[in-house]
């Protein structure tokens, strides 16, 4: 089982920095970031945490090709995974309001357009040929980059299971997990990234779980047990201090290893 973290890019990006360092130091396997647009840029973040860190697996979670063209996307990623030694991993998903409606953009075909990246990304970051898309000359050497989608509805989660390497979920009600996992195993049986939003000095809502950090390993371990996902995480959505957040994180995490490798 692989523990990770996912952070909202709202700190000062070498406060994000050092937070990725951290979560390195203190073995957590993985660190997602999502991309809001016009917030701190993940892959640049990314860039920079990347000689810092050794082991830390680096999820742009998630980008939306209606921001930012896959191609260019693809691009920048094989240059951050060539810095990190093969450590990164790119989420696409239509994006939410928070991203899109600054620009007045909408999602009149999220299926499409997410298929649409996947393949173009894919035949960039392979060095292959695709609609719209040759090799130039010039292209970087081909990296075997993972794709997910971050997908909530059912035609989403089909794609991702048909052309994705992974899924990355987070932000649903208990009862929805299992039938998006279901939907998103339905072709093939690709990766699955849950991530539990959790709240260490806010009060939980539909969608967050709150409290101390070993009482948080305790909820958060029996998804493990009921999903069996690939990869376990903490959402960290209290809105508080970055520093605060990672403390919690990092000893949440420590808890679920010795919850984990007691075999309860």
């Amino acid at each position: 089982m692989r523990f990770g973290v996912w952070i909202y890019p709202v700190a000062p990006a070498e406060r994000i920095v050092e937070a990725i360092r951290r979560l390195d130091d203190a073995g957590v396997d993985e660190v997602w970031i999502a991309d809001e647009g016009v917030a701190r840029d993940p892959l640049a973040l990314f860039a920079a945490a990347a000689p810092l860190t050794s082991t830390i697996r680096f999820g742009v979670g998630i980008t939306s090709p209606l921001l930012r063209h896959p191609g260019a996307v693809a691009s920048t990623a094989m240059t951050v995974d060539e810095l990190s030694n093969g450590r990164l991993t790119v989420g696409w998903g239509v994006g939410g309001h928070e991203s899109l409606e600054p620009f007045g953009l909408s999602t009149e075909r999220p299926v499409g357009v997410v298929r649409d990246a996947l393949r173009t990304a894919r035949a960039v970051m392979r060095g292959q040929s695709a609609t719209d898309y040759t090799p130039p000359a010039h292209a970087a050497p081909p990296r075997a980059i993972p794709q997910f989608v971050g997908a909530r509805g059912e035609q989403l989660n089909r794609l991702a299971s048909r052309e994705a390497d992974g899924v990355f979920l987070s932000g649903f009600e208990h009862h929805d997990i299992g039938r998006v996992i279901g939907l998103a195993r339905s072709h093939r049986p690709i990766a699955i990234a849950l991530y539990q939003s959790v709240r260490f000095t806010t009060p939980e809502d539909r969608w967050s779980i709150a409290g101390s950090p070993a009482s948080l390993a305790t909820r958060v371990a029996s998804l493990a047990s009921e999903f069996s996902p690939d990869s376990l995480g903490l959402a960290l959505v209290d809105g508080a201090d970055l520093g605060t957040m990672i403390d919690g994180a990092i000893e949440t995490i420590g808890h679920l290893r010795l919850h984990f490798a007691r075999g309860a």
